[in-house]
């Protein structure tokens, strides 16, 4: 009977023990970041990412973000359609992407942090998969007819496209500067999103298709924010 006491003693210490040393690690376990950035080869395009961090481990997390990109200053394409101008239409001129982004966050230890820990620096590495959804997957036309020296709208032409690809992978790494609990990050992104997938395979009333840059790794830069809650 003393010896069930004395277990049961050493298994309420423990667990106390134990929930003071989870409560001391859950103070910073989740971290919120905005990151915002230019991709450097896909004609004039920002990203917008918020996303959120779960840290189970001191240099191991888990984070989910939603990217949302598109290009911006895209001019207008013209072709013929049934012998008239056509152009294409305004509001599809700039590709646009949201894209789900669940990632692995791998953390260095601190390579420089004050006495009392309130000023910390570190790397960051983050692995993951991109499932992409561009806001059109097809290409509206406008037709135009011409009134003395004016032209206007007369009708509307829409071409699909073929062979949307929406799985990626990406990969992002940083340099991260913390100031209690606020983080500030700058760093550099790769992925082989085809940012024209959308568009790609589009053929035009004419035969042919729909002109987009060749593939390739898409390649940005950002700076980030965030808060350890």
């Amino acid at each position: 009977m003393r010896f069930m006491r004395l277990i049961l003693i050493y298994l309420v210490v423990l667990t106390g023990i134990t929930f003071n040393l989870s409560a001391q690690e859950d103070k910073t376990r989740f971290t919120a970041t905005l990151y915002g950035g230019l991709y450097l080869n896909n004609e004039q395009a920002w990203q917008l990412e918020p996303s959120v961090t779960w840290n189970f481990h001191r240099y191991i997390g888990v984070g989910v973000g939603i990217e949302l990109t598109g290009q911006y200053n895209q001019p207008g394409r013209q072709t013929l359609i049934d012998g008239h101008v056509a152009e294409l239409a305004n509001n599809e001129r700039d590709v646009a992407w949201i894209i789900f982004k669940p990632t692995v966050v791998l953390k260095s230890p601190d390579v420089w942090q004050s006495s009392d820990r309130y000023y910390r620096l570190w790397f960051q590495a983050e692995p993951g998969v991109s499932l992409g959804c561009p806001f059109r997957n097809s290409l509206t036309y406008e037709i135009k007819d011409f009134q003395g020296q004016l032209y206007y709208t007369s009708d509307y032409r829409r071409f699909s496209n073929k062979g949307l690809q929406w799985f990626y992978w990406n990969a992002r790494a940083s340099v991260n500067f913390a100031i209690d609990h606020v983080v500030i990050g700058a760093g550099y992104y790769l992925s082989n999103l085809d940012y024209y997938s959308g568009r790609r395979n589009v053929t035009l009333a004419n035969g042919q298709k729909f002109y987009v840059p060749k593939k390739s790794l898409s390649q940005s830069t950002y700076f980030s924010i965030g808060y350890q809650f």
